[in-house]
């Protein structure tokens, strides 16, 4: 069976385990599991590790890549928490043939030419902007900020009781024309657009 991550035996939980990388769980219920442990990975170790697996798991247009050649663009826009944490968790790494490759970027208009975004809380109060500037394009958006998903976001990591969750917006998914995997899909939390409201 094909599985999205891998952790030692000694983490076994009660319920099935699919297995594939080393620092984590996910179960059948869709949780991701950080172990939180001292000797146990950061939260942004497993961001990272995360990021790197949607690039097996995500379909995009052939046109997506037109101006990045050989290269699949894993980007930062805002806050940059991860420090060297990413390019240790992709280096020497290639998906579809793709080597993948790290961005920091400043402006939003720059970074449209990622395929995968991930928008640092310091953007949260630019997000319905960041989210206007993307339609029409190819990128797969993720992001820890609250209801993410539900904002127009594709991809919401959240924690709860020190257990990394993700939710997914298939509406925006399917507007960018991108293709996510069943493998992935079971095990997230499906969600709509759904305007924040309050604030």
């Amino acid at each position: 069976m094909t599985s999205f991550f891998h952790s030692p035996a000694r983490y076994l939980t009660r319920s099935v385990q699919l297995t594939l990388l080393g620092t984590l769980w996910i179960s059948v219920s869709g949780e991701l599991i950080c172990l939180a442990q001292s000797q146990g990975p950061s939260l942004h170790q497993v961001q990272a590790q995360v990021l790197f697996n949607f690039t097996k798991f995500v379909t995009w247009p052939d046109d997506a890549f037109q101006h990045t050649g050989t290269s699949l663009i894993i980007g930062v826009l805002g806050d940059d928490h991860f420090g060297l944490v990413l390019e240790e968790a992709l280096r020497d790494k290639t998906v579809m043939g793709k080597t993948l490759a790290i961005k920091r970027f400043q402006t939003i208009q720059d970074a449209a030419t990622s395929h995968i975004l991930f928008l640092s809380s310091s953007e949260e109060s630019h997000l319905p902007q960041i989210i206007k500037t993307l339609q029409q394009t190819t990128v797969l958006t993720v992001s820890d900020m609250d209801e993410f998903a539900e904002r127009g976001g594709m991809v919401a990591l959240t924690l709860d009781d020190q257990k990394v969750h993700f939710k997914v917006n298939l509406d925006a998914v399917e507007r960018a024309g991108l293709k996510l995997g069943s493998e992935l899909l079971k095990l997230a939390k499906i969600v709509g657009d759904q305007p924040r409201t309050g604030k």
